[in-house]
This record gives C-alpha cells, structure tokens and sequence, in this order.
C-alpha cells in the first residue's frame, strides 16, 4: 500500500502549492477558513461546470496556418481537413487569424498572438469570406472550429490605444506597459474598465454569431481576470453551447468559466520522467492527484507537445525520442482528458516552428507515424472507456518504469500499460483484479494474451506500450 500513500503525499503537496485546501478539508459546506481569516473554496469538492457531449469526446487539432502550407491560406487547411478527421480529430483549433502588429513587433513576421484588429482577419491567410469558408467546410466534415482569442493584450498599433488608451494599463508615470519585460510586442489591457469588458464581449459574440465558429482557445486566460470569463461564457452560452479552452490551470477556471484546462503538470512530468529524473509511475500520481485538486468531473487538455512547447522547448520527436514519442501519443490519448495533436506532429514534425518566421512543416516525410495516429485514435474512437471510463492504476513489477491503469466504462474494460524503461527487453507483469482468467487482446499488435488469477505477464521493449482489450 505504499504507493496510495505517496499518491495522497503528491496531491497535498499540489495542493499546497496552488493555495489549495488539503484533501483531509472538512466536507461540511462548500468553504474552510484560510490562515488569513478569509473563506476560501474547497474546489475539489464542487462540480465542474456541465460540459456537452462533443466536448467530452473531443479530439482537439491545433493549427498554425504560417507553418501549416507554404501560401499559409485557409484553403490549405480546408483541402487537409479529410486527413485530419481521419485522425479521429472532432475539433479544429486555429492559431489567431487577426492582422499582427507591426510595431515593435518580433522577428520578420511577428508573432500572431499581437493582435492589430479583432474584426479582422490576417491577409495572409486571406479574407473573412475565406474564413467563413472555413469554418463552412470544418462543419460540413462534422466537426467544430475554435479560434484563438487574445483577450490579455494588443498590438501597439491596434486602433484601440489611441481611440482607448483608458483601457489599457500604465505605470506611475503614465506610460502604457507591456504584460512583463519579455513581450515587448503587446501592450497590456485593463479590465477595471467595463467598457473594455463590453467591447471585448461583443467581439467574441460576432465570432460566434455571425461567423459560426463553435468556441475560443483563451491565450493568457490566468491573466486577465476570472469574473470576466464568467460574464463572457453566460453572454456565449445564450448563442449556443460552445467550447472554452484556457491557457491556464488554476482550478476555478472551471468551475463557470471554461471546460478544459491546461494539463501542464502532465507534461511537465513527463519531462521529468524522459530525463532520468523522476520514476515514470510520478505520471499516476499527477493523474491521480487531480482529484483533490480539480472540480469534480473537471476536464483536463492533455498534450505532449503544443504551439508554445515545440518552439521554446522541442519538438516532440526531439524531446522523447521516436520510440518515446509514439509511447507519449498513446499515453495521451487513452488518459482521461481531452487530447490535442498539434499539426504535423502526425508525421514526427522535427522542427521548431518559431512565432515570429515561417517555417514549414515538412508532410512529405514517411516515418510510420501517421499510421500509429491512425491507429491509436481509432483505438479511442471505437472504445468508449477511453473518453468516460474511470481511471484506476495498477501494480506492476516495473520498478518505477512502468506506468499502468485500467479504464472501466459499465462491463467494458481497458488495460494500457506503458515501459519507460531505456532497457532493451524487461518482462512485465501486472495485477488487474477481478480479471480472473481473461483474455485480452493488444490493439495496436492484434496479439493476444491469457490473465492468470488477476495477473498479466509479457515482454516488454523499451519505450514498448501496450492497449489491451478484454475479449
């Protein structure tokens, strides 16, 4: 029982760390006193706010059209939308399309993310009526479309800070300031103001009503404050249901606000797993430890890469390896949570896609890999305890290297286990009780295997993983 003790020790210490109740709380009433005097939620104990079910089963594609075709337009997007839904991908998500600022900008095509009109859209990836386009065709395909809203700052040549200069923040001599040192390309809104609040509301609903798109992606969602997303989502929710999806982790962002979160703490284990510096079971005590963080029935996103991570820290072919990318894209996707492919990781992208240059991805490149997202998706897509089931981890021989869980939908069942370990050949063997005798088959291989009296064994390759199906 050692390891349920060290999995209740990581969740305190999470919880710790974001200023969070203990999970030993009190469960009689929704707040505790904190040490301040002041009441404090116990967000663990509430529910997250109800999610449709095209979010919940979501499979979220993110693209960045500077990178994505060589002519960076949407129709490039719009001719590859048969090869992405056959990812099993359910919704696009597409990088800021508005018109990027030109002052102070970064590098020689600055970053999309300093917006110069919120109304308008990048000519270099076309018009509004090619946007439209778009997001016609994505539903057609029988899938939604988010766009990225960038609600924390502008462009400074954004029209906003001379026609609006209230709405933005200054310092003690006036001046407009940028969010921290380092963006240096955007300036920084302020929602004391209700105007600024009000205009930005507004533009989100043309997007929505008038456009059609079916949600936002939040970049910075933890910086601008909470109480306006809450006000935006009301005012988004009486258009129709949409999805929102923060750039942040806090946990009350999910509360009212939005439906998914960032799964950093997941990346960030595996980081530390694939350098040698945690064992890989730390990646069931983040999974784990969620439950006394996170609302319940929170949604979390989970990636091995994204837009940010590949161009400031590495690709994800780079990052773990090929054998260990293909073990993290099977990871991701039979964990609970929402995954996200980010576009040309479908054919082990090697390059840097820098914000601020265009480099492109190469789709030419024949590595297998998108045969195994093919494959593992459609793993996910036929298997519903994949996306509602529980999540339970169970006990292997692996010494740490290995991480393995059951997912139970009703009578339906999964066991997915995964060998971290660098070592050539190791023999595994897992405990899965009530399994009995079963036979399970590995869907990715078609091999079958026999359980023994709730134990199974196999060999096992480095980076090896395995999804086994009960017959």
């Amino acid at each position: 029982m050692k390891w349920i003790a060290s999995l209740f020790v990581y969740a305190c210490l999470i919880a710790q760390a974001v200023s969070l109740p203990l999970p030993n709380a009190p469960a009689s009433g929704l707040a505790v006193k904190a040490r301040s005097g002041e009441s404090r939620q116990v967000i663990w104990m509430e529910h997250a706010r109800p999610n449709p079910k095209w979010v919940k089963d979501a499979v979220i594609y993110e693209v960045y059209p500077r990178s994505f075709s060589k002519n960076e337009s949407f129709f490039s997007i719009i001719k590859k939308l048969p090869e992405i839904k056959k990812l099993g991908v359910t919704v696009i998500w597409v990088m800021p399309v508005h018109p990027i600022g030109m002052l102070h900008r970064k590098g020689p095509l600055g970053s999309p993310y300093s917006i110069r009109n919120y109304y308008a859209i990048n000519p270099e990836y076309g018009t509004l009526a090619d946007f439209e386009k778009l997001v016609r065709a994505v539903h057609a395909a029988g899938l939604h479309i988010l766009m990225d809203a960038v609600l924390n700052h502008t462009a400074w040549d954004n029209p906003l800070i001379k026609e609006h200069p209230e709405w933005y923040k200054h310092d003690s001599t006036g001046k407009i300031i940028s969010p921290n040192p380092d963006w240096t390309d955007v300036a920084q809104l302020n929602y004391a103001n209700q105007h600024l609040r009000r205009y930005m509301i507004n533009m989100l609903k043309y997007w929505v009503k008038d456009v059609g798109v079916d949600g936002f992606r939040c970049d910075a969602a933890e910086m601008v404050p909470l109480s306006f997303w809450v006000e935006a989502r009301a005012a988004l929710d009486s258009i129709k249901p949409v999805m929102m999806l923060a750039e942040g982790a806090k946990p009350d962002l999910q509360l009212k606000a939005f439906d998914l979160t960032y799964s950093w703490n997941l990346y960030n284990a595996l980081g530390r797993v694939f350098k040698g510096k945690a064992p890989a079971v730390s990646i069931d005590s983040t999974i784990v430890g969620e439950r006394h963080i996170y609302p319940i029935g929170a949604l979390r996103m989970r990636f091995n890469t994204n837009h940010d991570e590949n161009a400031y820290d590495a690709p994800s072919i780079e990052r773990y390896g090929p054998a260990g990318d293909s073990l993290t894209v099977a990871l991701i996707a039979t964990l609970p949570g929402v995954p996200l492919i980010y576009n040309g990781d479908e054919v082990g992208n090697p390059k840097r896609l820098s914000l601020f240059k265009q480099v492109l991805i190469n789709w030419n490149v024949k590595n297998g890999f998108r045969a195994l997202y093919d494959k593992i998706y459609s793993i996910r897509r036929s298997n519903p305890e994949f996306v509602t089931g529980t999540y339970e981890p169970l006990v292997s021989n692996g010494g740490g290297n290995v991480v393995a869980y059951e997912r139970k939908s009703g009578a339906r069942m999964a066991v997915c286990v995964f060998n971290f370990s660098r070592s050539r050949k190791n023999k595994v063997a897992i405990d899965v009780p009530g399994i009995g005798d079963s036979k399970l088959v590995d869907e990715v291989t078609g091999r079958a295997y026999k359980a023994h009296d709730g134990k199974l064994e196999f060999h096992m390759r480095a980076y090896d993983f395995k999804i086994l199906l009960a017959r």
